[in-house]
């Protein structure tokens, strides 16, 4: 019996002079799992209409939310946030280790009650890179966990902040969505675009 597994590798071109801004921008959504009815899913590597490499790093759907549930946001200091993959595991069962270092600005109170919530809770994150991109850390297979810790400073010139170390293992690097994300009853993030548009009817 023959391995029937599909196969699309394709070259990958570096253009000279193009542009790659490091960091993420500055404003980051999230939902616990809890709210999510249904979630985006990556296509199968043996999918006969996927004919683009770049397809198997994409999310295809939306997220389906429960009810006057929507995205909250985090906004995260400026140029401090970061996120990192790497490969974790066996070969034959190797996986994606997804990170994101979280940064805000201070402690207030707001801050502290979210880091009571989530060390606890099971959340997905969606981020945007430089470029515009939403990303997403968080998916129903694995368990995201997302740790907290803050800093006072003690100089006069050093920073107050907070930090959620967030880490979820996923099949995929940080997957690409492009689909809706509702942060009201009747408004939505078109993470194809990066556009804020009104609900159909809403």
């Amino acid at each position: 019996m023959s391995c029937t597994t599909k196969s699309l590798y394709q070259s990958i071109e570096s253009c000279p002079g193009s542009k790659n801004n490091p960091g993420i921008r500055r404003r980051l959504y999230y939902a616990p799992k809890s709210w999510i009815a249904a979630f985006p899913k990556l296509p199968d590597t043996d999918d006969d209409k996927i004919e683009d490499m770049s397809a198997f790093a994409q999310l295809v759907g939306d997220f389906t939310l429960a009810a006057d549930k929507f995205f909250n946001f985090i906004d995260l200091k400026d140029e401090a946030s970061n996120v990192t993959f790497e490969t974790v595991g066996e070969i034959g069962t190797q996986i994606f280790n997804n990170q994101a270092n979280a940064i805000v600005v201070g402690m207030p109170d707001k801050v502290k009650a979210f880091a009571r919530q989530v060390i606890n809770d099971d959340l997905v994150y969606v981020y945007q890179d430089k470029a515009g991109k939403f990303c997403v850390i968080g998916n129903e297979m694995y368990h995201t966990d997302t740790k907290a810790s803050g800093d006072t400073s003690a100089e006069p010139t050093g920073a107050c902040s907070s930090t959620f170390a967030i880490q979820c293992y996923d099949v995929c690097p940080v997957p690409t969505y492009t689909g809706k994300l509702m942060i009201s009853a009747t408004q939505y993030i078109d993470c194809a675009d990066g556009e804020i548009k009104t609900v159909q009817g809403g």
